[in-house]
């Protein structure tokens, strides 16, 4: 008898490339993964963000898969969620995990833009926001369209050095592959061959992956506070779960149509040179830990050609010893 899904999962981190590899692992014939990115289902202290939260409804995402095909889903805040990855480990002792890393200053900055794009945040200005957190851990200034205010506290959820070194403890080292976001653009062709390689299925040849999710905000106020209306409203939501389960079977996304045709690109916010230092300085202590983690000199691959890493780097090492 076949085994439960998933066979492995790409758990993240968010704004580090994992839509663009699970549209392009999609059109693997050897793999398959459900029209719904983002499932969550395993996340149970994201009980806001779980658009499965039925054992049998998550099994009916994989009911089209064929026989011999592999079948993975994509949830970019599993890496985040602290049962998570175990919880699948439990179900699945053998599945493997595919996680994304990102320079954290370029991930806070996409973040706080899908945080915007939701309603999640009403600062528009990242640095406002970055100054919040605080304020918002303690419950205060919490936006009113807010799904999950754990979402604000963007130190947290960008600091992947102490989420890999937890995946890493958690998860066996040949059913784990941790990706830098930069090889999705860099070096496409060699990235994919190691995925496949990874995932033992046959090399189809793509040699670029899908590029998705452009730095973009709501066209409409309008349109965007009714898509969180029908997120938050007790009512609403019950009635959009009870469809949902036949939506995703068959690959029908209204909200999701919805919240994309309401979205135009815009260019990134240009950051105060104090300010990137400050965010450097913040997460200087996970980059450290990445690159022992992953055997990469990230600092210097991330530092834009200049010393700021390493001197955000100085600076920790510094304070820490006067503590």
């Amino acid at each position: 008898m076949r085994r439960p899904p998933p066979d492995f999962v790409i758990v993240g981190a968010p704004k580090c490339g994992t839509t663009s590899i699970h549209v392009t692992l999609q059109k693997h014939p050897q793999l398959f993964l459900p029209s719904l990115k983002e499932p969550h289902y395993f996340a149970y202290d994201l009980p806001k963000r779980r658009e499965v939260e039925t054992l049998r409804d998550y099994d009916n995402l994989f009911e089209p898969a064929e026989a011999q095909q592999l079948r993975g889903e994509t949830s970019s805040l599993y890496l985040s969620s602290h049962p998570a990855i175990g919880a699948i480990l439990e179900r699945r002792p053998d599945a493997k995990f595919i996680a994304m890393v990102r320079n954290p200053v370029d991930m806070f900055i996409s973040w706080h833009n899908e945080c915007v794009k939701a309603l999640d945040e009403d600062q528009a200005d990242p640095e406002r926001a970055w100054a919040l957190q605080e304020e918002r851990a303690a419950g205060r200034a919490i936006p009113r369209y807010c799904k999950e205010p754990a979402f604000l506290q963007y130190r947290r959820i960008c600091g992947l050095g102490s989420q890999i070194e937890a995946f890493y403890r958690t998860v066996p080292e040949h059913h784990r592959l941790t990706i830098v976001f930069d090889e999705l653009r860099q070096t496409p062709r060699l990235t994919y061959e190691r995925i496949i390689r990874f995932l033992r299925v046959e090399d189809d040849g793509t040699a670029e992956f899908v590029r998705e999710n452009v730095y973009a905000r709501p066209k409409s106020a309008l349109v965007a506070r009714f898509v969180r209306f029908a997120f938050l409203n007790a009512a609403f939501r019950r009635v959009r779960l009870s469809c949902k389960p036949f939506l995703n079977r068959h690959g029908i996304r209204p909200m999701g149509w919805l919240i994309q045709h309401n979205l135009e690109p815009v260019a990134k916010p240009a950051l105060r040179a104090e300010f990137r230092r400050e965010l450097e300085t913040a997460f200087a202590p996970d980059v450290i830990r990445l690159e022992a983690l992953l055997g990469m000199p990230l600092r210097e691959r991330w530092s834009g050609g200049d010393s700021r890493w390493e001197t955000a780097a100085s600076y920790c090492a510094a304070a820490a010893q006067c503590e």
